[in-house]
């Protein structure tokens, strides 16, 4: 994360530049029809079709293959499938001598289907001991809400930072459901590395809240990804 921040620290003080790369992790708008984003990580590894919406919306449909946390946290999931349908609004563009801010609201609704080692709690309330049962059918719906901002320093170099809130409420068999509200805050930097070309780097951390059994508890929540955004490819 220092590097990152010292990273465009210096291209924020050398260029002038205002120009950053096509985004689809943070605030900026679309510029091409069509974008494609694939990425891998924790807790999955992703594919998003991204379109440019009218006006200032654009939106995406996407695929998880997912092996952790799906919502960075108290989740359990062992092995599963997520579909999503990612919307962002542009709301916010400022010029400034160095760098240029887009700010956008996302709200992406998703479900998911998998496996969890998630443990059955008796009428007593008391955990059963011992090695985990087997792997039982488990499902989730998440409703993310985030804003995203992108800060293009460079022609080439856009760091993205904002938070996001990937509500969850997951089901699994002989368990009672149970409620996730990580707030996560985002960091991050796209790289305009090829003329339609653009590798990325996401990190988002925070608490998190778990709801289920009649209890709460808190706990840290983060997701990591490393991929990149392609358009145009297959076009002269």
């Amino acid at each position: 994360m220092r590097a990152i921040a010292v990273v465009a620290l210096v291209l924020a003080m050398s260029s002038t530049a205002f120009a950053g790369p096509q985004s689809t992790i943070g605030g900026k708008r679309l510029k091409s029809e069509v974008v494609h984003n694939t990425g891998v990580g924790w807790p999955s590894l992703f594919y998003e079709w991204w379109n440019k919406g009218q006006g200032n919306l654009d939106w995406a449909l996407g695929a998880e293959l997912v092996y952790g946390d799906w919502s960075g946290a108290y989740s359990d999931v062992s092995a599963g499938l997520a579909f999503n349908a990612p919307l962002r609004w542009h709301i916010h563009n400022r010029k400034h001598a160095k760098a240029t801010t887009d700010v956008g609201i996302r709200f992406t609704p998703g479900a998911m289907v998998g496996g969890s080692d998630r443990r059955a709690v008796p009428p007593t309330g008391v955990p059963p001991v011992g090695p985990p049962p087997d792997q039982r059918v488990m499902g989730g719906l998440r409703t993310e809400l985030a804003v995203p901002i992108s800060i293009d320093v460079h022609d080439r170099v856009s760091v993205v930072t904002g938070a996001t809130i990937p509500f969850s409420l997951m089901f699994a068999r002989d368990t009672d459901p149970w409620g996730i509200i990580p707030i996560l805050v985002r960091m991050g930097v796209e790289i305009n590395a090829a003329p339609k070309v653009a590798p990325f780097f996401l990190f988002e951390l925070g608490p998190a809240i778990g709801i289920g059994n009649g209890t709460s508890d808190v706990d840290f929540a983060f997701r990591v990804w490393v991929g990149t955004a392609f358009w145009s490819v297959l076009r002269k």
